[in-house]
């Protein structure tokens, strides 16, 4: 899962960085207000949720908000904001955010309204997959592999779940790096391949004739399973 935050509280925007980051999230970080709107109507598919400060220079971010919603783009904004009177909270929402955060605030909700935010149905991700032999939930970050739960780091977590919600398809190292990684990851680095294997490690059973996870020559990889069913 990929965020981005716009904050031009430097020391604030890397706090949050690196909090997210230990989270297992990929994490990118603007202070300007128009490069923001620029990366956000270029790559917005790329991205499951912006945490958007309001004052920003050159360009504010209630403003970011109300273009990109006219622009319709639906990526969850979470708003920070150093107001809270029931009127600015009002004139948020109705501009498109999804929810807001006033500061100060501790991490700890910030961390609770992003989970609350990306569970809610714009793609109708499901917290528990259920794919071939393993079974894994987002809300707990339990895996299950043969009916036996395997300990994953946070970066192996999030490798197997995008994996297990494209099941049978195609991925290209690209399209792993931008959903796992964040927008500073060296694309010539043999992370993504260093990860595959250890997650062949930790889901293929002793006697398989053949890894599930392929490697799909030129190309990337591809889980490959006979059902794959979301719960």
């Amino acid at each position: 899962m990929r965020i981005l935050i716009v904050e031009d509280e430097q020391k604030l925007g890397t706090l949050i960085k690196d909090v997210l980051s230990k989270e297992g999230y990929a994490v990118d970080h603007l202070s300007d207000g128009q490069k923001a709107l620029n990366r956000i109507q270029m790559n917005h598919s790329d991205y499951d949720l912006v945490v958007l400060d309001l004052n920003l220079p050159h360009r504010g971010g209630f403003e970011i908000c109300k273009e990109a919603r006219q622009l319709d783009i639906k990526t969850p904004f979470l708003i920070l904001t150093g107001e809270d009177t029931t009127e600015s909270k009002v004139k948020l929402l109705d501009a498109g955010a999804d929810d807001y955060l006033v500061k100060p605030f501790e991490f700890n909700e910030l961390l609770s309204r992003i989970r609350a935010i990306t569970r809610r149905p714009r793609q109708a991700l499901n917290p528990e997959l259920a794919v071939g032999p393993l079974t894994l939930n987002t809300s707990t970050q339990k895996v299950m592999v043969r009916g036996k739960e395997v300990v994953f780091t946070l970066k192996e977590f999030r490798m197997l779940e995008y994996f297990m919600r494209n099941a049978n398809k195609v991925l290209s190292r690209e399209e792993i790096t931008s959903n796992i990684w964040d927008f500073d990851y060296d694309s010539f680095s043999n992370a993504v391949d260093v990860f595959v294997n250890k997650l062949r490690n930790k889901i293929d059973g002793k006697n398989a004739p053949a890894s599930m996870i392929e490697t799909v020559r030129g190309i990337g990889y591809k889980l490959n399973v006979r059902e794959s069913v979301t719960v």
